[in-house]
């Protein structure tokens, strides 16, 4: 626990600045944590590792997904089809260099490209809000770490009736702590620094990204469940991963750019 909140302390301490600035700064933290998010996605594979050709192709489509466009409007009315089909390509052909020598399968391509779509675009995604709106940015942070927080510690002090056998220990009474909590928060914060909009479209919007976030983290539990292991990696003492950090998150920034009108 000592560990977590120190880690917790670090990584806001690295934040925050970054926020601040934006810019350039912010673009290359996020291209770095695009390369250390990919490194745990090739680890997925376990002791078998993809063709080199292979792991240079998926590192140059990350990036290309991660560090492109800086207009969030751009990322509302379509994404950029090019960036899209050179990523395709770049994955998928390799498969004909490699077929049937049980090095880099059409599964494994499917698999591997899904993972790094996902990951790019929503770096690029939290890059362009970034741009968009430093406030919306935050409001983004404060639901998903409000809702994680309280769920935490409500299914530490009341929690007793499991929750999923996706993961084991969370708890029903967790999950309403973190979303009455989470949405509560994000909605005060929405009304104290942005406030542009009907109460209840706040408090909805608020709701649906709280929701969201614990979706999001059933769905990376799911994952590393699938994959057998405890967290992605051991990067964060006591929080796991880059992917650790961004399961949650990646669901409230995706229930954002489909709420934006609402919020």
């Amino acid at each position: 626990m000592k560990r977590r909140i120190i880690s917790a302390f670090i990584l806001l301490a690295i934040l925050v600045p970054l926020i601040i600035i934006g810019g350039l700064p912010f673009k290359i933290a996020i291209g770095i944590v695009a390369i250390l998010a990919y490194k745990e996605i090739l680890n997925l594979k376990g002791i078998k590792k993809y063709p080199i050709i292979v792991i240079i192709f998926g590192l140059i489509s990350i990036l290309l997904l991660t560090i492109s466009n800086d207009s969030f409007a751009y990322n509302i009315i379509g994404l950029d089809y090019r960036r899209i089909g050179i990523v395709y390509l770049l994955m998928f052909i390799p498969t004909l260099i490699y077929y049937g020598k049980n090095k880099y399968s059409i599964n494994e391509a499917f698999t591997l490209t899904t993972f790094i779509s996902f990951v790019g675009i929503i770096l690029n995604l939290l890059s362009n809000i970034l741009v968009y709106s430093k406030w919306h940015f935050i409001l983004i942070l404060v639901a998903t770490f409000a809702t994680d927080i309280f769920a935490y510690i409500t299914g530490k002090t009341v929690g007793k009736k499991k929750f999923t056998k996706i993961s084991p220990n969370k708890t029903i009474e967790g999950c309403i702590g973190g979303l009455v909590m989470g949405s509560v928060l994000s909605s005060i914060y929405y009304m104290t620094f942005i406030g542009m909009v009907p109460i209840y479209r706040i408090l909805v919007g608020c709701l649906l990204l709280s929701v969201s976030c614990e979706v999001g983290d059933l769905f990376f539990s799911a994952i590393k469940r699938e994959y057998q292991i405890k967290d992605f990696s051991n990067l964060i003492p006591g929080h796991g991963g880059i992917l650790d950090r961004l399961d949650s998150l990646s669901f409230v920034v995706i229930t954002y750019v489909i709420i934006n009108g609402l919020i």
